[in-house]
């Protein structure tokens, strides 16, 4: 397919996010709504896409009036970076039959849900960037847009996700960038069991424990606190941020694992007492889970420095993720990108 205008690419614009992505359905509603102020691109919860017009759309406008021709490269690294935001916003409306905007919303406020996916749906849309552009004809109205380079976002959360879903696929021999895949057709209200369903398959435990172990609780536990800490570095420079998104994740993978060990152990040993008699260790002799309302584990300190929180610190946690500047009041209700890079 090629669009011969920005409305036949805008159009077109959701359902080949969908369809690029494997998901069943994508909660836009149609309308785009041109927008001013901080936010570049907006999913809003309501199923409206905003965007912002001088930075998003009026590259686009420029695209189609040049259409064919050759460009500069500055003017392909505009064009190629809205397109970035198109697909990052739609990416957010995603989900597997039968989820809803409110359930997603409500897992949203969660510890750890929106840097989760924010740096799911930021390392989707750069993985799949080339592939949206032909999908979408933009390789032939805008010739070389695939040989140039635009930046990222969100600097904080795209390293730590890559360097733990990359991680999960040694686990469970899954191919490079499955799990990316995988986490980015889920809402925000199926990420996080995803994920720790994706950690405990890992391990020996799903043969081992028996029904009502809580170790899968406390999986969850560590990784809510560890992306809940990520939120630390969001607004620093983008170099430092990476850095220390990298050196979460290799925190976050260490804890994941003396836990896996941990319980594990549990059923291997059988410590022997003083009186000869054998031991046989289980789930209820490891620490409790992480309920919202208790002090944190020495993991989940070291991680996040608090216990996570059972409310959202602000506002902002209301929003799904997205592009933008600072909050504006469209970003109570939905996930924004703002023009602060951050990466």
């Amino acid at each position: 397919m090629t669009c011969s205008s920005v409305d036949e690419l805008l159009a077109a614009s959701g359902e080949t996010a969908r369809a690029l992505a494997s998901a069943d359905q994508s909660a836009w509603n149609g309308r785009i709504i041109e927008s001013t102020g901080a936010v570049l691109g907006l999913a809003h919860w309501d199923g409206t896409l905003y965007l912002d017009g001088e930075t998003i759309l009026d590259p686009l406008r420029q695209l189609y009036e040049h259409a064919g021709e050759q460009q500069p490269t500055a003017s392909l690294v505009r064009y190629r970076e809205s397109l970035a935001t198109v697909l990052h916003e739609h990416a957010h409306f995603l989900g597997p039959s039968g989820s809803t905007q409110e359930a997603a919303r409500e897992a949203f406020t969660k510890p750890g849900s929106r840097e989760l996916e924010e740096g799911v749906t930021e390392a989707w849309a750069q993985d799949h960037l080339d592939d949206y552009i032909r999908r979408l004809g933009v390789d032939k109205v805008a010739p070389g847009i695939e040989s140039v380079q635009a930046g990222g976002y969100y600097a904080a959360f795209v390293p730590a996700v890559r360097k733990l879903t990359s991680d999960l696929e040694s686990r469970n021999d899954l191919p490079r960038g499955e799990v990316v895949d995988l986490l980015n057709r889920q809402t925000a209200a199926g990420q996080l069991p995803l994920l720790v369903t994706l950690v405990y398959n890992s391990t020996r435990l799903p043969e081992l424990e028996p029904v009502g172990a809580d170790t899968r609780s406390r999986l969850e536990s560590i990784l809510r606190a560890g992306l809940d800490h990520l939120d630390a570095y969001e607004l620093t420079a983008p170099g430092f941020a990476a850095a220390k998104s990298i050196s979460t994740a290799d925190q976050l993978l260490d804890y994941l694992n003396q836990e896996i060990q941990s319980a594990e152990s549990a059923y291997t040993f059988s410590p022997i007492h003083a009186d000869g008699t054998p031991t046989h260790a289980n789930a209820c002799t490891l620490p409790p889970p992480v309920p919202s309302h208790r002090t944190p584990s020495p993991q989940e300190a070291a991680l996040s420095g608090l216990t996570p929180p059972s409310a959202p610190r602000s506002q902002s946690a209301h929003l799904p993720p997205s592009r933008g500047r600072p909050a504006t009041a469209l970003t109570s209700h939905a996930h924004e990108r703002c023009r602060e890079r951050h990466g």
